[in-house]
């Protein structure tokens, strides 16, 4: 029995898989690598996965940063399944069986700049089609966009949109008028509109969220819905133009790999700027996850 791990910053999940590779159980705790009482990773993988009496383990996500049980260190862009399970490094537990933590990938961009990923590259090859080219954001703290052509990931960029927003929200004049997170769909609309015609404005921009507040063109209730809008707009905005310079080819679908509400709100918002929006199935972790294992003939 193998017990498949996505262990991030703040939570952890993790499932039960037989043989065969279906789901027998499954669990989850508040005990990301951020939270985890005295830096003991082994404890927590022990009061998780006792009960099953694992055969064979293995995680991905923040576990395997820096900050984690030990670092696995960054396969390199382009990276298929073949490439993260020669990464993979192993960990002795004190359930008598070793844990394997998959690797991060990173890329450098045209003018040298770095950028990774740790535990979305996991979700993106759970979905990833074996031949053909598919264009995937998973929105949250840190967004990320990525290309995944004939089952390898080729392309991906990072947007701190997430934190962006928390920190305009919560540390910045802009959050003086706002009242609540309350979703706000033509004020979520409104933002859209502006961010995604902000280009390299955006910064000018996001002074409206404070501006139409004052003379009374947005209530406080919903503002932070306008920020929201406005920061995502951008964000797709400039991921289109990214993509089509990075393959000549401007997109035409994006999948979005995510919770439900962040997920409807970027749907809403790719299909804004002229594309379709398509949902990916909420199992990419597990699966991705069974595959690799296989292919590092832990099962």
């Amino acid at each position: 029995m193998l017990v498949a791990l996505d262990w991030g910053t703040s939570s952890l999940r993790a499932w039960l898989l037989d043989a065969d590779g279906a789901i027998r159980d499954e669990a989850a705790a508040p005990l990301g690598i951020l939270k985890v009482p005295g830096g003991d990773f082994d404890a927590v993988f022990r009061q998780i996965a006792e009960k099953w009496n694992p055969t064979a383990a293995i995680a991905c996500g923040m576990i395997g940063s820096r900050q984690g049980w030990a670092e696995a260190p960054y396969a390199n862009c382009p990276a298929d399944a073949a490439a993260l399970v020669a990464g993979l490094i192993e960990i002795p537990t004190s359930l008598g069986i070793s844990l394997r933590i998959v690797p991060g990938v990173s890329r450098v961009d045209a003018d040298g700049i770095p950028d990774v990923m740790r535990g979305e590259e996991v979700q993106i090859l759970g979905d990833a089609p074996a031949t053909g080219r598919r264009l995937y954001v998973l929105p949250g703290t840190h967004s990320k966009w990525a290309l995944a052509e004939d089952g390898k990931i080729t392309w991906f960029a990072t947007s701190m949109t997430g934190e962006a927003f928390a920190v305009l929200a919560e540390h910045s004049i802009l959050g003086r008028l706002m009242d609540g997170r309350a979703y706000d769909q033509p004020a979520f609309r409104r933002g859209l509109a502006v961010g995604s015609s902000a280009g390299g404005g955006l910064l000018r921009r996001l002074f409206s969220a404070r501006t139409l507040g004052l003379f009374g063109e947005l209530e406080p209730k919903a503002a932070g819905s306008y920020l929201s809008g406005l920061l995502i707009g951008a964000e797709v905005a400039d991921a289109g133009s990214t993509v089509a310079a990075a393959t000549g080819t401007a997109p035409e679908e994006v999948s979005i790999v995510g919770g439900a509400e962040l997920s409807a709100r970027y749907a809403e918002a790719i299909e804004a700027a002229g594309l379709r929006s398509r949902i990916a199935p909420a199992d990419t972790t597990v699966k991705a996850l069974w595959r690799l294992a296989q292919h590092a003939e832990l099962v």
